[in-house]
Parts: C-alpha cells; structure tokens; sequence
C-alpha cells in the first residue's frame, strides 16, 4: 500500500516528470491529467448549478463556452505533444540505422585484418600475442553482433525487416546453432541436449532468421545456466505447426517483470546482478521474426529454477509470411 502511494505521489511530482519527458510542466501527463479532473468536476458542478437554478441559461452557455475552449487548447497540447514524440522517435530510428550502417564497415575491415594477420604471421607469434588477438577478434565480434542488431531494430521498427521464403529442415538449423554454441557451453559447463518428439516434416521460413532465433535463445539459456546444468532443445510436431522450446536450469526471471520479456533493452534484475552480458535486444527481435513468420513466441520461467522459450512456425503446406505490427 506504501509503495502504491508512493507511485500516486511521484505521478503528481509535474516538475519531476516534465524534467525527465523533456517538456514544460503544462504539457506534462500528470499536469494534463489534473487539469482534465478540473473541468469535469467543473462540468458537473455546472449542470448540477443549472438544474437548480433554471433562470441561469446563460451562465449554463458560457460554461459551455469556456469548457470547449478549454477542451481544445487541452487536446491540441495532447496532439502536439504525440507529433512531437512520433518526429523524434522516427528520427532516432533513422540515427541508429545510419550510425550501424557506418560502424558495420570499420569493424568487418578490423575481422579481415585479423583473420589476415593470424593466416600470414600465425607461425611467428607467442601464446600471449595470441591471446590479445583471440581477445580484439572477440571484442569485435561482439561489436558486429550489437550493430546486427540495432540494423534488425531499426528495420523492425520502420516495418521493413527482411524475410526470404524457403525450405527449412529445423533439425539441420539446431543441430548448426548447438555446433556453433559448443565452445560457450564448454566454456560454461552446460550440456545441451536435443529432444525430438516425433517425424518433423519441413518448413518454410527464412533460414538466417531462425538461426538468429535460436542463437539468442541458445546463447541465453547456456549464459543463464549454473555451472554443470544441463539446456534441452525440443522439436514437436503439431497439427499444421512444429513448436521449439529451449528449456534451461537458469536464474529464471522475476515474476513482477516478465511482462516486459520481449520489450526492447530489457534485462532482469537478477541477470543484471550475475553480470551476464547482454543488450536485451536478441528476445524483441526473435519474437518480431516468428511471428513476421506467421509462427507464437511464449515461455514460462520461474525465479531460480530456469525459464522455457517456445516458438511456433507453419509447416511448408503453410507457405506464407504475415506482417504483424507490434
């Protein structure tokens, strides 16, 4: 109850939320709000005047008057405000886009001199020189992966993410992804398991895509899990679907903040705590891209005990893409 009073509290501070929305108090949510109580209060306060003094037509008139003024220099501050926060969103958008595009080059130039250095001079160098270069291609791998994905944001955000139609074998797709996860798992001491429940028939969905998917899921169970647990990748076979769930024996995620799971940026508490690296980036996309695809995304997770990401994807009889704003 304390802390519901509170959060009333700090939505009456205008000053607070003007600073930090950066607008005048007048066009703050909370100065708004107030001011949309008083004229209703007025309103009814006005009728219940008129209804008691019938003599009082005109008082009812500029009531009227002065209400519809009111309502609209109200309305316009809303709309304005809207226009405002729509022009600047779009242009952070078109910023982030640009600026990946620009870093993109630079660091695949720094990937190939990298690799050219390591196939010319591998011979001549000491273990410590090649653990700074394991250590620079690392970084920079890293950096490719953030650009990557604030590229895919940017375009889901301006509803122009990229999806090729094809043949899938989702076996073969997991199989890669827990290949090219063997070296983190090993890292980690976590065994990942896959689980087939059944003939799984072919999809059709964009391969780079879903590898992606699974990527993010995989990564992020293996870096969730305690050291010697274990990750089970499972394939079932549904009606007109194949559902793919990625269950782990990680930290799991608090109950009070899974609604924001697949939100851009979002990082739990206790994630945050263990120091696990992450943008929370990889989970708004993943969903973006299944359900682009025409597939679900959900999961279940308890604190402590691990989380399950499941996504759903048509069978190839299904062979269409569907444009879902989210």
């Amino acid at each position: 109850m304390l802390f519901s009073m509170q959060s009333i509290l700090e939505g009456f501070n205008l000053k607070k939320q003007a600073n930090e929305l950066g607008v005048s108090i007048w066009r703050s949510p909370g100065f708004l709000f107030i001011l949309m109580g008083i004229i209703i209060i007025s309103s009814m306060l006005a009728v219940y005047f008129v209804f008691n003094n019938p003599d009082s037509v005109e008082y009812l008139l500029l009531s009227e008057f002065t209400l519809v003024l009111v309502l609209f220099t109200v309305g316009n501050s809303i709309i304005s405000g809207v226009d405002e926060i729509a022009r600047a969103n779009k242009m952070k958008t078109e910023f982030v886009s640009i600026a990946s595009h620009q870093l993109k080059t630079p660091l695949s130039e720094i990937n190939w001199e990298m690799e050219l250095l390591v196939s010319k001079f591998s011979e001549g160098l000491n273990e410590k020189q090649r653990e700074l270069i394991a250590n620079v291609n690392n970084s920079n791998a890293r950096m490719i992966r953030l650009v990557n994905d604030l590229l895919d944001v940017a375009r889901i955000d301006q509803g122009r993410l990229p999806l090729v139609r094809e043949e899938l074998d989702i076996i073969d797709i997991i199989e890669d992804v827990i290949d090219n996860n063997k070296n983190l798992a090993k890292s980690h001491n976590v065994e990942v398991n896959i689980r087939n429940y059944g003939s799984v028939p072919k999809l059709v969905g964009d391969r780079k895509r879903i590898v992606v998917v699974l990527d993010n899921l995989l990564s992020n169970s293996i870096k969730y899990t305690k050291e010697k647990g274990s990750v089970d990748v499972a394939i079932t076979p549904e009606k007109d679907r194949i559902v793919v769930c990625v269950k782990d024996e990680g930290v799991g995620i608090p109950k009070k903040q899974q609604k924001n799971v697949f939100h851009k940026f979002f990082r739990s508490d206790n994630a945050i705590k263990n120091q696990t690296e992450g943008t929370g980036l990889g989970l708004y996309i993943a969903k973006n891209v299944i359900v682009q695809s025409g597939g679900e995304m959900w999961f279940d997770s308890e604190e402590n005990k691990g989380s399950t990401f499941c996504f759903s994807l048509p069978l190839k009889k299904n062979d269409k893409f569907y444009s879902v704003s989210m």
